[in-house]
């Protein structure tokens, strides 16, 4: 198995995050500690990347709208 194949999240390992986020927030110990198949920081990045993605796009989003108001004036 290649790095990148390791470093994909398996659904059921998406689930496990999210259910163990609703549960104890960003105590990536605590969630690191239930999820058996990734480590602190695996998860504490998965976190931030995750986060980080939805971000992204609605800066892009935002400065699209912003060239369409002043295309107007």
């Amino acid at each position: 198995m290649n790095k990148r194949d390791w470093n994909k999240w398996t659904e059921e390992e998406e689930k496990i995050f999210q259910n163990a986020l609703r549960k104890f927030g960003n105590d990536f110990e605590a969630i690191s500690d239930l999820m058996e198949t990734r480590s602190y920081r695996q998860v504490r990045s998965h976190y931030y990347n995750s986060k980080v993605k939805p971000m992204k796009s609605r800066s892009s989003q935002n400065s699209q709208l912003k060239l369409i108001c002043y295309d107007y004036i």
